[in-house]
């Protein structure tokens, strides 16, 4: 998976949050880098701004280098928006190295043509868009690939039949329906016709 780069800046002791966003620059707080303590940043208003095209909460890893100290990966926990400008006020950062497996939801990318749809007229109801999963941060995968190409009318695919990378796993329910091939109205009504006699001309 491709990890997001983000610069920050230790930040000046004792310094007002409303002063620092004043000059441009976003308070920041990073959790987990060494046992229980924590290390306040300030990162660029500029850099920010590019940031939040990309970053979601708990579902972005992303490779956070302090000036002069820190550098590791980190996944965004918190997002805290000005909620009249909706511009940033504060991130919270979680560093992940070294914690074992994390747990964040990919987006699922359909691939193939399915059968039950390309030639029977049938309809893909796409259930689930993203699924959660668990791995080490070093194997998480940009998304997950769902393969339809074999799916008829009637097929339905659950999550604990996706095919994963290895050393990832699926969090939660194995039994919920990610995708279905349903028949459409329009082919059930030519089904319906095809029992039926012409009718009969008239003069």
């Amino acid at each position: 998976m491709s990890h997001l780069r983000l610069t920050a800046q230790k930040r000046t002791p004792n310094i007002n949050p409303k002063a620092l966003r004043r000059a441009g620059k976003i308070p920041a707080v990073l959790y987990g880098h060494q046992g229980t303590q924590s290390l306040d940043l300030e990162i660029e208003g500029s850099l920010v701004r590019k940031f939040l095209e990309h970053a979601s909460i708990n579902n972005t890893i992303i490779d956070l280098k302090v000036e002069g100290g820190w550098a590791g990966t980190v996944l965004l926990r918190e997002k805290q928006m000005d909620s009249l400008l909706q511009t940033p006020k504060h991130f919270s950062f979680f560093a992940i190295v070294g914690h074992g497996s994390i747990t964040m939801n990919l987006p699922l990318v359909f691939v193939g043509d399915a059968p039950g749809v390309v030639r029977d007229g049938g309809v893909m109801e796409k259930v689930l868009t993203e699924v959660s999963i668990s791995a080490s941060p070093d194997l998480v995968p940009e998304s997950i690939e769902v393969d339809v190409s074999k799916m008829e009318i009637d097929s339905v695919l659950h999550v604990s039949d996706l095919i994963l990378p290895a050393g990832i796993v699926t969090v939660g329910d194995p039994a919920r329906v990610v995708v279905i091939i349903k028949s459409s109205a329009m082919s059930q009504n030519l089904t319906s016709l095809d029992g039926e006699e012409a009718p009969a001309a008239t003069a």
